[in-house]
């Protein structure tokens, strides 16, 4: 009866475990575990999210002909719940023709404030903005933003392992 007892105790833990599923690897130039989210599509977009010792790294494949090309002025205006707040950032990449954007994160002890907002909010829409006349919007579903909201806290609670 006390272990019966002991395993209802222990459900709600199991219940509110995050799933997260990283696959694993190794930096073939510094032999170091790396991370990674492998491709999510969103909206017929990729993301993936790569972490190594030294980096977060947010990189979007945009399948839009109309911002295929990319420099470092592309900027990233993410929009948070409610519409009202937004967050930009700059293109960490270089300048491409593929419709590649990287959004880079210093991997440390300590989460960088931008990135844990990322993670606290759901977000709503990404707007790309770059050198082409009409910026291009991701508008997400609920489902997606809670998936990329789990997916995001997922990333910076592991992120601490490679370091």
């Amino acid at each position: 009866m006390k272990y019966i007892l002991f395993c209802i105790c222990l459900l709600p833990m199991a219940l509110t475990a995050q799933d997260c599923n990283l696959k694993k690897g190794m930096d073939d130039i510094t032999s170091k575990p790396n991370l990674s989210t492998g491709f999510i599509e969103l909206q017929g977009n990729t993301l993936s999210i790569d972490i190594s010792s030294k980096e977060i790294d947010f990189f979007f494949v945009l399948n839009n002909t109309a911002v295929k090309c990319l420099n470092e002025e592309t900027e990233l205006t993410v929009t948070y719940e409610g519409g009202k707040f937004k967050t930009e950032f700059k293109n960490s990449g270089s300048m491409n023709c593929d419709g590649i954007f990287h959004l880079i994160f210093k991997n440390s002890a300590y989460t960088n404030s931008q990135l844990q907002r990322l993670a606290a909010k759901k977000i709503i829409s990404m707007q790309f903005s770059g050198s082409s006349p009409k910026p291009y919007v991701i508008s997400f579903t609920p489902e997606q933003q809670q998936m990329l909201q789990q997916t995001i806290n997922c990333v910076i609670k592991e992120s601490k392992t490679v370091l």
